[in-house]
Parts: C-alpha cells; structure tokens; sequence
C-alpha cells in the first residue's frame, strides 16, 4: 500500500505491507480452527485415541503464531521524504526505529526489474557507496508506481 503526501515543503510516500485482515479477523479464524480441531480430538479421545489432543492444540498455536508474525512483518512502515537539500527515509513499526538521511544531490533512485515473473523488481536509493532498499513489501505493480512516484519528486 502506498500514500502519497504531496506538501509545499516535502513529498513524503508512507509504505506498507497490503493486510487483507485484521488482527481480531484472524483471531477469530484461530477460534474457529481451534473449536473444530479440539472437536476432532475430544471425538477420537473418545475412541481411545488421547494423544491427539495436546498435537491438535499445538497445531493451533502455531496457526496463531504464524499470523502473528506475518501480521507483525506486514505492519512496518517506510516512510520516505523528499525535501529541497535531503531525502530521507525511515523504517519501523509504531516509531522510526532505523533513519537514514541522503544528500539529494548524491542520491539516485535505481529500479531494475527483471522479465521473469517471479520477481519483484528490486528498488533503491544509492549514495556514497551504498545502497538502501525500498518498497519490500510490495508486488511488481505497486513498485513501479512507487519509482514513478519518486522520480517525479526527486526531478522537482
């Protein structure tokens, strides 16, 4: 997901990760995963078999850990700023928790995407040597407007 903030003074993009649900959305997936799985497992206890039981809440709880972390992946932001001297790009989660800040005289955009369907493209700041990825977290599509986006700030 990409919004865009086009001010007087900077132009700013915030990047995100699409999330298709919510937190609470795919808790209740987990209950509901969780209500027919121990129904399974109290059904064959009853028949004998009572080891299935802790394995059927184990597999519940990792269900819930993996969209736990995906959910987590998907909420870091890149927000990046083009002002008239720097450009400056930020990442975290509910705060900056990694700045960096780019001379704009010194920096270039670099978009390479190869044909192969399997790949993204790969999005970048460069300067002095090295170079700063942006945009993992979005499809082939969403690049692309996002470097469209960017280079039509950074030719300001």
């Amino acid at each position: 997901m990409i919004d865009v903030d086009d001010g007087r003074e900077h132009f700013r993009v915030i990047v995100q990760g699409n999330r298709s649900a919510s937190w609470r959305a795919n808790l209740m997936l987990v209950g509901a995963l969780a209500v027919v799985c121990m129904g399974i497992a109290i059904a064959m206890a009853t028949q004998g078999f009572w080891m299935i039981i802790p394995f059927a809440g184990l597999e519940v709880l990792f269900v819930a850990g993996c969209l736990y972390m995906t959910l987590r992946r998907l909420s870091r932001k890149e927000i990046i700023t083009v002002e008239p001297q720097a450009i400056r790009v930020e990442w975290g989660y509910t705060c900056a928790d990694t700045s960096v800040a780019l001379p704009r005289r010194w920096s270039r955009l670099e978009y390479d995407c190869k044909d192969s369907p399997f790949d993204c493209g790969d999005l970048a700041f460069a300067a002095h040597g090295k170079r700063y990825a942006l945009g993992r977290c979005l499809n082939r599509v969403e690049k692309k407007k996002l470097y469209t986006e960017l280079s039509t700030a950074l030719a300001r």
